[in-house]
């Protein structure tokens, strides 16, 4: 039997060593903890310079975008009311970079922006409600550059003004560069000016001829009781009281309220300017054209007389007989009322502008239609039975289709066709109708005739060929009552021709345009403006 083995000498000391083996491993040095704790500043100081800079960065940045909103919240701030302001009240100059704008808006108050070089704000105020509320901070300049309608010219005269260039700029932080930013406006107003302010003069006495009935009716300010006289007939209006007045005259309206009880066809009114002794005999036969427009209607017949005498006074308004005059070229059957005649003084003299169409419409009888927009150029359109429409007749000298000026008071509408026939006509007639824009019914390729202008075959045949061509003008002005700007542009121009006559003439139409007769403003007080 064999005795278990007893633990040997050399085992026990084997197993008493390996505890102290285990805790004989080495530790890091000095050295070693030294060089982790530099490797580890190295590392800090690196990820925090990292975070500073990008911390920095953002800051800019922010200061940056904080500048540039304070910078474009100025230009749209400005822009916003500039654009709808009636009129400027006064701009600094060009080189002045502390500039200011005072404008008036459409509810008649005033607002300005001014700009503080020292402090570097932007302040704007409402009616002179001072030191003015808080717009924009750190603007370094704010510049005002005007222009004429052109955009081109610049103006520093405010009456002149239509465009204004709007800079301003900040500097931008850390670069320490200066960043401009600017815009653009379109002012509406026009001028500055009173709005043309008139003066009515009425016939104080009368005087009737054969045939006419009740001439007294004609004398005073209307009170619904009329004169009347059938065809070839005439009444006179005299005695205009002038007194305590002297001096020149700018413009001179002649204004009839009349009627009629059925349509005068080809039956005309014409206006004589006498001298107040009928020896003296009539100095102008100065207005005649067909009565279409008024039947059993009751309205104010205008025409202008500025130019029959080289310049007018009040003492030649005092001395004025007006002669109104009707024939009987139509059915005869149709009698002429008259209320009452007065003279209408502007002290302004008036202007007149052209105006060519610019837009026309697609009708299945029109030929090369596009050849009669824009001034004569020798390119016609041409057709027998046509019509013409335009949704707009271009008021500008300058881009702006579709937009319109109020320029003054209008005092006449006349359209101008430069055409020519192929054929000499029998039956046909050429009219211009003013179609509204608003009525679908009105859209129609047959106009109704009445509230038309005619022009009668007499004055078609004078254009016969290309050799004769020539322009026809028809007057709108009594048409509509009281013209404005905005009617203007809300018109549809129609011409037509009637080919009832043997043969059928061709027209051929060059350009259609509208030559608006008005008194311009004087030079102070209200703003008129446009809508651009």
């Amino acid at each position: 039997m064999m005795l278990a083995h007893a633990p040997t000498c050399r085992d026990a000391c084997s197993t008493a060593r390996r505890p102290a083996a285990a805790s004989c491993k080495r530790a890091m040095t000095l050295l070693e903890t030294v060089l982790a704790m530099s490797l580890l500043s190295v590392i800090a100081l690196t990820g925090a310079q990292a975070v500073r800079m990008s911390w920095q960065a953002w800051d800019i940045q922010d200061q940056r975008a904080d500048m540039l909103q304070h910078l474009g919240g100025v230009l749209t701030h400005i822009t916003r009311l500039a654009r709808s302001a009636r009129g400027i009240v006064s701009v600094s100059g060009p080189t002045d970079t502390s500039g200011n704008l005072e404008i008036t808006l459409p509810d008649d108050s005033v607002v300005k922006w001014y700009h503080d070089s020292v402090s570097g704000v932007v302040r704007y105020e409402i009616d002179g409600a001072g030191p003015g509320e808080l717009l924009a901070t750190g603007i370094d300049s704010l510049k005002f550059d005007c222009f004429q309608l052109d955009g081109v010219t610049p103006t520093t005269i405010v009456a002149d003004i239509r465009m204004i260039r709007v800079t301003t700029a900040v500097t931008i932080p850390v670069q320490g560069t200066s960043f401009p930013l600017s815009t653009t406006i379109w002012i509406r107003k026009q001028r500055d000016g009173v709005a043309p302010t008139f003066t009515d003069f009425y016939a104080n006495n009368s005087s009737g001829g054969a045939g006419w009935n009740n001439h007294t009716y004609v004398s005073g300010p209307p009170d619904g009781s009329f004169g009347y006289g059938g065809g070839s007939t005439w009444v006179e209006g005299k005695d205009f009281d002038t007194t305590g007045l002297s001096g020149p005259v700018g413009t001179v309206l002649v204004g009839i309220l009349l009627k009629t009880d059925s349509l005068l066809d080809q039956d005309r009114i014409e206006i004589q300017i006498r001298n107040r002794q009928p020896a003296d005999g009539p100095t102008h036969k100065y207005y005649q054209r067909p009565l279409v427009r008024f039947e059993n209607s009751l309205d104010w017949f205008w025409v202008d007389v500025t130019d029959d005498y080289s310049g007018w006074t009040y003492d030649d308004i005092d001395a004025m007989r007006v002669r109104i005059e009707t024939d009987d070229q139509g059915a005869g059957t149709a009698t002429l009322y008259v209320d009452s005649v007065k003279i209408r003084i502007y002290e302004a003299a008036p202007q007149s502008t052209t105006f060519w169409m610019t837009n026309l419409g697609s009708f299945s009888e029109w030929g090369d239609r596009i050849n009669a927009a824009g001034a004569p150029d020798g390119v016609y359109a041409y057709s027998r039975i046509f019509t013409l429409p335009s949704d707009d007749v271009d008021r500008q000298d300058y881009l702006y289709t579709g937009s319109w000026q109020d320029l003054g008071a209008i005092i006449s509408v006349e359209m101008r066709t430069h055409f020519y026939m192929s054929a000499t006509v029998v039956d046909d007639m050429f009219h211009a109708k003013l179609v509204s824009a608003s009525d679908p019914s009105e859209q129609g390729d047959t106009p109704v005739p009445i509230t038309a202008e005619q022009v009668k075959k007499d004055t078609l045949n004078d254009h016969v060929g290309v050799a004769n061509a020539g322009t026809v003008l028809m007057d709108f002005t009594n048409i509509q009552n009281n013209w404005t700007w905005p009617d203007l542009n809300a018109q549809i121009v129609r011409l037509y021709m009637t080919a009832t006559g043997v043969p059928e003439a061709e027209i051929y139409v060059d350009a259609v345009s509208i030559e608006v007769r008005y008194v311009p403003p004087s030079e102070a007080a209200v703003v008129l403006w446009e809508e651009l």
